[in-house]
Formats: C-alpha cells, sequence, structure tokens
C-alpha cells in the first residue's frame, strides 16, 4: 500500500486532510465537491479559492496533494507569475509578456496628491515604491551590481539587510568591503 493510499484510508472525517481545519472543513463541506476530490487530485486550486477556501489554506493544499493551478489554461501563466516568489521586475514582465494579453501601459499624467485618475495615481505609487538600486551605494558599479545580483542582492534595502560574511564568502568578496558597502546601504536607507 502507497503512502497515499495510507493517507486516503485513514480519512474519515474533513478535519483528518492535512490544513484542513474546521472554517476550511465547513467550506469544502458546502461545496460542489468533498474532500475525496482533493484526495484524488479532481480539484484544482482555483476551485478552492472558488469554493471560499483561504488562499493559503488552499495553497498548502495546492502543494500538499499536487493539486493543479486550474483545469483552463487560459490565465495560468500570469497567475503564477503575480505568485512566485523571488521574480525580478524583468521576469515578471517577461511572464506577463509571454502570456499574449500583456501591453505597457504609461499613464500620460501621473500625480502624487491623490488628485487624478486611478491609472495614474496607480503609476504614480508604483514609482515612489520600487526598490533603489544597488548602484545607489557609492563604490558599487553595474558589474558589481550584477555579481550581488547572483546573491539575491538587487537593491539598497536588499544590502542593508545582507550577512557580509554570507555575502562575501559566496561570491569571494573581500569581507571588509562588502561591511563597508551594507553600512553604505543602510545610510540611505
Amino acid at each position: 500500500m502507497t503512502e497515499n493510499e495510507t493517507r486516503k484510508a485513514d480519512v474519515t472525517e474533513t478535519t483528518d486532510v492535512k490544513f484542513v481545519g474546521p472554517a476550511t472543513a465547513a467550506v469544502i463541506d458546502d461545496a460542489s465537491f468533498g474532500v475525496e476530490a482533493i484526495q484524488n487530485r479532481t480539484v484544482s486550486y482555483e476551485m478552492l479559492r472558488e469554493a471560499g477556501v483561504n488562499p493559503g489554506v488552499a495553497g498548502r493544499l495546492r502543494r500538499e496533494h499536487s493539486l493543479s493551478w486550474s483545469f483552463e489554461s487560459g490565465n495560468d501563466l500570469t497567475d503564477r507569475s503575480t505568485q512566485v516568489r523571488g521574480l525580478q521586475d524583468e521576469e515578471r514582465a517577461w511572464i506577463a509578456a509571454s502570456s499574449g494579453d500583456w501591453e505597457r501601459e504609461t499613464p500620460e499624467t501621473a500625480t502624487t496628491d491623490g488628485s487624478g485618475e486611478a491609472e495614474a495615481e496607480e503609476a504614480a505609487w508604483r514609482d515612489r515604491s520600487s526598490p533603489d538600486p544597488v548602484t545607489d551605494v557609492p563604490e558599487i558599479d553595474d558589474r558589481l551590481a550584477d555579481e550581488l545580483a547572483e546573491a539575491g542582492i538587487t537593491s539598497v534595502r536588499s544590502l542593508a539587510i545582507a550577512n557580509p560574511e554570507r555575502v562575501a564568502d559566496s561570491l569571494s568578496f573581500d569581507r571588509n568591503r562588502v561591511t563597508k558597502w551594507r553600512d553604505s546601504a543602510h545610510e540611505l536607507l
């Protein structure tokens, strides 16, 4: 008997499924599918969300039971590009462009005072909240920025909170030099 078959045999209540608490069990009991659908992988993350399951719980169930994101293929790539952690802006833009319905929008008037159109306000907010590039730190040029990006350091903030010893060890840099960069980045925050 496989582990999956053993888990199926042990389930007598909806809450017996890992990550399903009382609130989620109530939602699943009211849904058009049951807990067996999760175990048999005949339900998707999207179906769980449409039934009212909390996004975090639906994500855990999807990972634990290897559920599909969706049984419709239309928006999977777009949805996943917003949900996958650790992507840089260029990667998100590439994924969005690859999905087919993406176009670059640049509103003509971006205001920061709250007046104007919603698109303009959103563009202004996006400009204000975008991370400062690591090249804003003195002594860090484009070449060093590319090397730091290999260690996941792509902004002033990420450099300011980085562990200098780990960065120096992983990139074969001088620890004192990395410490100086980190301190300079911290001053810019």
